[in-house]
């Protein structure tokens, strides 16, 4: 999933996608198989939202 800088607050299309992507797994019945799809989404959500991050000095 590609990813890029983006100005600070805005959102890019790849957070767009995995966003899109934990809303429709969350329509779906909760079982083992949910549960394993959303860690493996939320491990893909860091790494992409990780651009925004401002290392303190």
């Amino acid at each position: 999933m590609p990813h890029s800088l983006r100005p600070h607050g805005q959102v890019t299309p790849a957070l767009d996608q995995v966003n899109d992507r934990i809303r429709r797994l969350m329509d779906e019945p909760a079982g083992e198989e949910r549960s394993a799809s959303y860690a493996e989404l939320l491990v893909e959500w860091a790494e992409v939202s990780r651009d925004d991050v401002v290392q303190a000095a």
